[in-house]
């Protein structure tokens, strides 16, 4: 949610409604999260006011919301006041706690067999109640669907007809959303309630991992719906016919909801929860607060008007999202609140990733999971393991730890060797006596080449209990220790609380020499897991809208920003000389690497496994792409690529018990730096270095607090990371050695996804 602006009602219905904040806007007008006089959380749309002036627009308004008024049922989220002649005209609908169907799938990717006919079942029952009173939807998506704890709702139903012949439908606003219309929408055909049953055959295909008609372009799709036979490969085969139904060509072979229903066979899950695990932990913990709050602990999806045919900067992981999506927004668990969103496995990178649409029903944020930092305070509940951004994609699940490990001074570097197993001392004594014996090893080999100074820097040091890390092997100890970086951090700098369940995401530039980031893309969607080009002329970031998740590039200054291609979401990666990008997509329902070319948009697959791939990242000398695999149901390790032969299998570098994500190269090629363990248990997340032949892994950060997401510097001499919980992202530096920790963020936004070069 973001705050009100100048200009903006703070209440309407002579005060029944108190305005607490914007959750999106969209071609209809504003919407905003709101309070009746009782304390009940509400979603209320104000209508543009010059669209109130539009000839018969009002009458068929009122038209509208009185039908809508009549939709029971319950599976929709109902209308439960409005004034459709107020200056300006307004809506109020019920509030339902839940994330949209479209954050869900960004965070798990696809649904399970039962859970899918339980969806089923419900947006059905919701299309016959809205049918029954005479009502078309129009705009059938996963953004207007929530997914509640007991059920999913539709929303938003009832008023795409009021803008028919406005001047925003006049001047080329589409009602409905590309890739949800029916083949009659797109050929000006008789609208009837058969073009919700279209859309909620591609809504269960996407559901089930698919895309029925592909994820290109808008024109494209637009001509696979009107021409050519859906892609039902990712369906359930006892779903196939039913679904395949829905997407006939010829409206009147669709079935109606209830004979939909009929045919339907639901299957529900054991136990009480229909939702698989991984979705569930998006599902709000509490109620919202029955007292009105300058910052509900609500946040709020609102539900989503219709957006132009046209790519757009206007909509919503890790990385997501989902850092992140998101897309997003996968496996990392630890969002990438730095990679996840959209459409990827659930992790990181999206929301969530996943932006708030206009429109839809307000949405809770999820509780944080993280154990407490010094900077972060502890949320109560721990998030559990998933896919981020990723718009961020929940962590893994737990796998038996290894049996820490202690440094022994040989020389100027430190050597590990595997500590007793006879006794286990408590986890923070452990921390606390290998830290003190790394320092002195650190400064025993210093002092005795002369070279230990003390040099204060701009920013105080970490104090955060990290341990630190042993120098890369065959590094040399420098003649003074490495001045910090100078040149600009990209970052995705949070506008409002919500990670990653709702993304509001912003690209943003941090400099060395300015305590606050400067924004360089701006809007409604969610934008994530910016990477600088190799020639720092221009960046690429994850953006997740109402049309899907796609990689964009954009001038270092922001402006200019281009859609490149689709994608799943999660992190995209540079090509050496800048015309390709590793990117993650969907093929037959698995998550595969792809290498798309930035002036076309054309792509190549490279990856054919059975396995989930994620975080792409190009080697300096262009021969690898580094990639996480998925070695087993709760496992990831670093895995290299041959883009040039992908038909040779992955060769793997990391070998942990747990998992192993966000890989980044050293701009030498030499190293990775990746993040490592599982979230919410143990040290929640650790940032580590491996050579990249595998040997030599060790911890670079490692503490208490879940860090995460590494990029180095453009000379190799400085790490920086996220720490703490996937709600409240800080980002942090520390050299190559180890030394030095400071803190880069400031202000109380979250910040994730740093990109350094």
């Amino acid at each position: 949610m973001k705050p009100l602006e100048a200009g903006d009602p703070t209440s309407v219905g002579e005060g029944r409604y108190r305005l607490l904040g914007r959750l999106g806007q969209g071609g209809m007008g504003v919407v905003y999260l709101g309070r009746s006089r009782s304390g009940r959380a509400v979603a209320v749309k104000v209508v543009r006011p010059e669209l109130c002036s539009e000839p018969g627009f009002k009458r068929r308004f009122a038209d509208e919301v009185a039908a809508s008024r009549r939709v029971g049922g319950f599976h929709t989220a109902p209308v439960v006041d409005a004034d459709p002649d107020g200056d300006p005209a307004w809506l109020v609908t019920a509030f339902v706690p839940g994330p949209t169907l479209q954050a869900v799938l960004a965070r798990v990717g696809s649904l399970p067999l039962d859970t899918l006919t339980v969806l089923a079942a419900g947006l059905a029952e919701a299309l016959e109640a809205i049918h029954r009173v005479g009502v078309i939807h129009r705009d059938l998506k996963p953004a207007n669907i929530i997914v509640a704890e007991d059920g999913p709702r539709v929303i938003d139903f009832g008023i795409a007809r009021a803008l028919d012949g406005t001047a925003l439908t006049q001047t080329g606003l589409q009602i409905g959303t590309p890739g949800f219309l029916a083949p009659e929408q797109l050929t000006g055909g008789t609208v009837t309630p058969a073009v919700d049953m279209f859309a909620l055959g591609v809504v269960l295909t996407q559901a089930a991992g698919g895309s029925p008609f592909g994820d290109g372009p808008s024109a494209a799709r637009h001509y696979m719906v009107v021409h050519e036979e859906p892609d039902l490969t990712a369906v359930p085969g006892e779903l196939r016919g039913l679904i395949g139904a829905c997407l006939s060509k010829d409206p009147d072979s669709r079935p109606t909801p209830t004979s939909f229903l009929s045919s339907l066979t639901v299957r529900h899950p054991a136990g009480d929860n229909w939702l698989p695990d991984a979705a569930s932990q998006l599902l709000p913990r509490q109620e919202p607060a029955a007292q009105p709050s300058p910052e509900p602990t609500a946040q709020p999806t609102a539900p989503d008007t219709p957006v132009p045919d046209t790519p757009a900067l206007d909509t919503p992981a890790r990385n997501t999202p989902a850092q992140n999506a998101p897309a997003l927004n996968t496996p990392s668990g630890i969002p990438s609140a730095q990679n996840t969103p959209v459409g990827s496995t659930p992790g990181r990178d999206t929301p969530a990733q996943n932006a708030t649409p206009v429109g839809s029903t307000p949405v809770l944020g999820s509780p944080a999971r993280n154990a407490p930092s010094p900077d972060v305070t502890a949320p109560d509940t721990a998030r559990p393991a998933g896919a981020e951004p990723r718009t961020e994609r929940p962590r893994p699940q737990p796998q038996p730890q290894p049996q820490p490990q202690l440094p022994t001074v040989t020389g100027p570097a430190a050597v590990l060797t595997p500590a007793p197993t006879q006794v286990q001392e408590p986890a923070e004594e452990r921390s606390r006596r290998r830290r003190a014996v790394i320092a002195a090893a650190l400064v025993v080999s210093l002092a005795a080449a002369g070279l230990f100074v003390w040099q204060p820097w701009k920013g105080s040091p970490g104090d955060s209990g990290k341990s630190g890390a042993i120098a890369p092997t065959g590094s040399a100890a420098a003649p003074s220790p490495a001045p910090f970086p100078d040149g600009p951090l990209l970052i995705r700098q949070d506008t409002a609380p919500g990670w990653p369940g709702t993304c509001h995401g912003v690209i943003a530039r941090r400099d060395p020499t300015a305590d606050a980031p400067v924004r360089l893309v701006t809007g409604s969607a969610c934008d994530v897991l910016p990477q600088w080009s190799p020639d720092r002329k221009s960046f690429a970031f994850t953006r997740t809208t109402a049309e899907g998740t796609a990689v964009w590039t954009a001038d270092a200054d922001g402006s200019n920003p281009r859609r490149v291609a689709p994608i799943a979401g999660g992190r995209v990666s540079w090509s050496p000389d800048g015309s390709r990008l590793a990117v993650l997509r969907k093929k037959d329902g698995v998550q595969q690497l792809f290498a798309v070319d930035v002036a076309d948009g054309s792509a190549r697959q490279l990856t054919f496994g059975t396995g989930q791939v994620e975080d792409p990242a190009w080697s300096p000398d262009g021969k690898h792409i580094a990639v996480c695999l998925q070695t087993e149901p709760e496992n990831w390790q670093v895995h290299l690529v041959d883009p040039a032969s992908p038909d040779r299998a992955p060769e793997q570098v990391t070998r942990l018990p747990h998992p192993a994500l966000d890989p980044v190269w050293s701009p030498d090629g030499k190293t990775f730096a990746y993040t490592a363990g599982t979230y919410g248990k143990g040290t929640q997340g650790d940032i580590r270095l491996v050579g990249a032949d595998g040997t030599g892994d060790r911890d670079l950060v490692a503490t208490d607090a879940h860090e995460m997401d590494p990029t180095w510097s453009a000379d190799g001499t400085w790490v920086a990371f996220v720490r703490g919980p996937y709600e409240k992202p800080v980002i942090w530096a520390v050299r190559a050695d180890g030394s030095d920790e400071r803190k880069l963020t400031t202000g109380s936004s979250g910040e994730g996804h740093p990109s350094w070069r």
